[in-house]
């Protein structure tokens, strides 16, 4: 069951992300004196199924309760699923084992990687689940805009065109700062601003929206410090465009730069000139 409609996790969340972002991926834990290895995960539908060894290395019987609350699956980009585990409590002799069975239910997750997913006093750190419904970058292209804010604002903008080919609408979050383009030349710009259609949104701020099911989506971020004429000529193509989608990454490789005007050889004056 899921923290309300769409539980947003604020401090406790943060933190949580914070402290796994300095730690490796981890499959292994330890609770009470038991040993605990998650075996994986997988989705089926919206439903999270993940499977849990337990086994007891001491030369005494070990128990050990599991509280609803315990059961937890945090997603990359800060959402908390409150989840089920196949028992409320263990017992186990010396040297024995046992398996436990972890479920969520109405898990929008379209990365697949899991930022920790937690029963009792356990935490495993990195959890990617193969199968996850995958978005990827059909095609996409960069160009440069001009006049916005001014007319010394002069920053590129990059589109990735996306399709959802799955039955089911996927929710993301575009994370502007976290994405970088970079072109022929070598130079890595980071990422500014969302762009939607012709709205560009605050500056670092992250946008959450949704693809629905079966459809294509376009999707924007400026870079402003690759601004027009700063190269010794103009670009015809960068090397990578990478979005930050929650947990994951949109990329798309040599891609095009494209130009307005007559010539095609001039800034544009719109986030969807083509």
């Amino acid at each position: 069951m899921k923290l309300s409609p769409r539980f947003f996790v604020w401090l406790s969340a943060l933190a949580l992300l914070a402290a796994g972002a300095q730690k490796a991926p981890t499959n292994r834990a330890a609770m009470a004196g038991l040993n605990l290895t998650l075996q994986g995960c997988s989705l089926s539908g919206d439903t999270l199924n993940c499977t849990v060894e337990v086994a007891n290395p001491q030369s005494k019987a070990v128990s050990a309760s599991l509280t609803p609350a315990s059961v937890q699956a945090l997603t990359a980009s800060g959402w908390l699923y409150q989840g089920q585990a196949s028992a409320g409590s263990l017992r186990l002799g010396p040297g024995g084992k046992t398996t436990l069975r972890l479920s969520f239910r109405g898990v929008d997750n379209p990365s697949g990687l899991f930022a920790m997913i937690q029963v009792g006093e356990a935490r495993f750190l990195g959890v990617m689940v193969p199968g996850a419904p995958r978005l990827a970058a059909k095609d996409g292209y960069c160009f440069y805009i001009s006049g916005w804010r001014s007319k010394s604002y002069q920053p590129l903008v990059c589109h990735l065109t996306i399709a959802n080919d799955t039955d089911t609408d996927l929710k993301l979050r575009l994370n502007p700062n976290q994405s970088f383009v970079v072109t022929e030349l070598g130079s890595r710009y980071l990422g500014t601003n969302v762009v939607l259609g012709e709205l560009m949104y605050d500056y670092d701020s992250t946008v959450d929206l949704t693809v629905p099911a079966r459809t294509t989506t376009r999707l924007g971020v400026v870079f402003d410090e690759a601004k027009y004429g700063q190269q010794a000529y103009l670009l015809q193509k960068v090397q990578l465009i990478r979005f930050q989608v929650g947990g994951g990454f949109l990329e798309l490789r040599d891609a095009p730069v494209r130009y307005c005007g007559e010539e095609a050889n001039r800034m544009c004056d719109s986030f969807q000139p083509f």
